[in-house]
């Protein structure tokens, strides 16, 4: 693994309730990182990170859910062999055409790419994360967000389907290199294994917006003048603002 050369000291101002989790995808067993020695669903491993409060890594005889096989771990992408009937079994569809057509959005790893899985709290992370795991609340997630969009304008995009939660919060972001969120409380798995508390925002960051969302949250103001005046001093400010731009731009 690539030893840890990011500054991740900015993230500590947030002061998160629990602390963003570093994650790498491995074919080779890593060094220095002792293994996990229970039994997880892939949803349930952020959690068992924030637990932990040390490094560790899984391998597909830890994983007891579908993780494993969104991971490629297994060798193909979950079977359709009940015919999308399960669904319908768990009352979370209502026939099976539904339960089947939701399996071809869900995101895999190539089979056999990803044989361990890292993951350490930031403050304990040695390794150039592939995806950092951030969550928040809607507070701290907006300014995680408008850093993204600080210097590039990107839109916010947030993508997930009712079960399958755990691959766009891992396998979407690392193929997709696009930033990914959700809210606890709205996937099958996490919801029925009580995870998180609801209403919570579960931000992942693939490799190669770290830097950029890193960088601008040194450089950008937190907490931008807008938020913290109410509602009509607010909207005076913003006239204001617009009037002098406007007299800025007159000719002379």
């Amino acid at each position: 693994m690539r030893p840890l050369q990011t500054d991740f000291s900015i993230y500590s101002k947030f002061n998160f309730e629990k602390p963003p989790v570093g994650v790498k995808f491995l074919f080779h067993k890593p060094e220095g990182i002792e293994p996990l020695d229970k039994s997880l669903a892939l949803c349930e491993m952020l959690k068992e990170a924030h637990q932990r409060g040390a490094p560790f890594y899984f391998t597909r005889d830890n994983e007891n859910c579908v993780g494993k096989s969104f991971l490629g771990m297994v060798g193909e992408s979950p079977p359709p062999s009940d015919g999308g009937l399960l669904g319908v079994k768990l009352e979370i569809f209502q026939e099976p055409h539904a339960n089947i057509r939701l399996r071809r959005f869900v995101y895999t790893m190539e089979p056999g790419a990803v044989n361990y899985v890292a993951m350490s709290p930031l403050d304990k992370l040695t390794f150039e994360p592939d995806l950092l795991i951030i969550m928040a609340n809607p507070g701290q997630a907006e300014i995680v967000l408008r850093a993204m969009t600080y210097s590039t304008g990107e839109m916010y995009e947030s993508k997930a389907t009712l079960v399958g939660g755990c691959s766009w919060l891992y396998v979407y972001p690392y193929l997709s290199g696009k930033v990914n969120y959700t809210i606890t409380g709205l996937a099958y798995g996490m919801k029925g294994r009580q995870v998180f508390p609801e209403g919570l925002m579960l931000i992942s960051i693939p490799h190669n917006w770290i830097p950029t969302i890193t960088r601008n949250l040194n450089e950008m103001k937190w907490a931008i003048p807008a938020y913290t005046l109410g509602r009509e001093k607010f909207i005076q400010y913003e006239q204001q603002i617009r009037k002098e731009l406007a007299q800025e731009s007159q000719i002379p």
